[in-house]
């Protein structure tokens, strides 16, 4: 094994150019790769599966010359993304022992790229968690802090890009699960528009719209190259979002002039509210766009949270149960109980609960929200909103409570599901759990539920040199002025300079 001592200082394209040019070798890129991932995961726990011999045979295909990204390692996010041959388990026990019989598109725009795909990295379960702590992996930790939370659900990504064993890795989005590691461990995280991504051949969307891929990386640069390698639309995606290839990294190095930019410094659930820290980072990130000569105004937006998360609950749960349809099938049996967490279990056990009602009602409630909420962001070039409340949470606070488990036990043992079938009950539990499940990243959602595109940025660090990144949520289709922006935001305070200490 031949080690390239530098490779922790490069970003992806940097490690490309490097290979290009013949100053460091495929071999010497994927065997420094390997080197760091080994040693930062036994740290960490960033991976499920190793795939170093199929790294080592993908590199055999690469294109020097042609691929944006020849020989650069990154890690798949072990949901949302099937490599043929190899098992996808979600962070599950129930799927331990399955192996994918296909690619996804987006596996193959990956490998495309010239990517070489390494491993899998660690979620958890299903992705209903906005922490990387499954019970069948065990915890993700943050390379900031040890004790903190990566976010999730694409919390082992961020955790191996942060501690710098890969330059990128795959990451997907369906309630902040890009933004929220991004924030929580100083990464670019880009939520895309919704459509500007395909789920072929397995589905046409998921969660109602609401899911989007991408990735996350240390730098704006290494995200637009690879979303103009991975955009793109399907034979039979339900949305589609005309993508000019190159159109994300012409004029990056342009500086935007003159932008009107909003700025929203709360979050609208009662009970989430932002610390000290983090209204300092949101008031930093705004005083950085002025003393860029940007015009930034508060804007109060306007919508009733509490409504929409209940809205959002319906359909996510509905989501779920049809997952596990879906995922019976696919393993030949329905899970045991010891196979899945029991709030996901509860997950699944409402969205068999609710009805054919309730679930087009929160259709047309998230729709509704969605015109309103862009309706009032139109005049803006970008809007400024927090993605967590705090620094990256401790571990172990935002997992469901051992009283929450047992209740969640007891209403499935005893069948009481019965109860949310009473609209009023119904509403008033749900609107409950909001700020007690939310209180972390409560606003993340809305732009899940709009389709708007959000990039997530890791300008402030509070003293403890914790990151506490802030969104920056576009129009539809703006990824390309959101990026110029943050990439102008890049040049003047050089996050891709801080480097934990492991």
């Amino acid at each position: 094994m031949t080690i390239f001592k530098e490779y922790s200082n490069y970003d992806a394209i940097g490690l490309a150019e490097m290979v290009k040019t013949k100053q460091v070798s495929l071999h010497d890129v994927l065997d420094s790769a390997i080197d760091k991932i080994v040693k930062n995961n036994s740290k960490l726990n960033f991976l499920t599966t190793e795939l170093f011999e199929f790294a080592n045979e993908s590199k055999k295909q690469i294109d020097i010359e042609n691929q944006p990204f020849a020989g650069v390692p990154m890690l798949l996010k072990d949901m949302d993304s099937s490599l043929a041959g190899y098992p996808m388990m979600q962070g599950s026990k129930y799927l331990k022992n399955t192996v994918q019989p296909f690619n996804n598109v987006l596996t193959d725009r990956f490998i495309k790229s010239g990517a070489l795909i390494c491993g899998k990295s660690a979620a958890p379960e299903y992705g209903l968690m906005i922490t990387t702590e499954p019970k069948e992996f065990g915890v993700t930790k943050n390379p900031w802090d040890l004790n903190r939370t990566t976010g999730g659900s694409s919390g082992g990504s961020a955790s191996a890009v942060a501690s710098r064993s890969v330059p990128i890795a795959h990451a997907s989005d369906g309630g902040g699960s890009i933004r929220i590691p991004a924030a929580c461990c100083g990464l670019v995280g880009l939520k895309p528009t919704r459509g500007q991504i395909s789920f072929a051949p397995s589905h046409g969307d998921k969660w109602a719209g609401f899911t989007h891929s991408g990735v996350v990386s240390r730098t704006v640069r290494d995200t637009a190259y690879m979303y103009d390698e991975i955009f793109g639309s399907e034979v039979g995606d339900p949305y589609k979002v005309d993508h000019v290839k190159g159109s994300l990294t012409k004029d990056l190095d342009l500086p935007p002039k003159n932008l009107r930019i909003g700025f929203v410094n709360k979050t609208y659930i009662e009970g989430t509210e932002l610390n000290e820290n983090a209204s300092k980072a949101l008031l930093f990130n705004a005083s950085a766009c002025e003393k860029l000569g940007h015009k930034v105004e508060e804007l109060n937006l306007k919508y009733d949270a509490i409504t929409l998360s209940r809205a959002f609950v319906i359909i996510m749960t509905s989501h779920v149960s049809q997952m596990f349809n879906e995922l019976k099938d696919f393993v030949g049996r329905s899970y045991k109980n010891n196979e899945i967490e029991v709030g996901t279990r509860m997950f699944d056990y409402l969205g068999k609960t609710f009805k054919g009602s309730d679930y087009t009602w929160a259709r047309h409630y998230t729709q509704k929200v969605s015109r309103d909420v862009q309706e009032q962001m139109e005049p803006y070039d970008a809007v400024i909103m927090p993605v967590i409340t705090s620094e990256p949470a401790l571990l172990g606070s935002i997992t469901p409570s051992q009283m929450d488990t047992n209740i969640n036990r007891i209403i499935m043992n005893l069948g009481l599901g019965w109860i949310f079938n009473i609209p009023s009950v119904r509403n008033k539990i749900l609107d409950g759990l909001a700020p007690k499940s939310l209180w972390f990243a409560p606003g993340c959602m809305l732009q899940n539920i709009t389709g708007q595109p959000s990039i997530s940025l890791p300008i402030y660090w509070t003293e403890q040199n914790l990151p506490i990144g802030v969104q920056y949520v576009g129009s539809y289709g703006s990824e390309a002025l959101l990026l110029r922006l943050s990439k102008q935001l890049e040049d003047h305070y050089e996050w891709k300079k801080k480097i934990p200490s492991l």
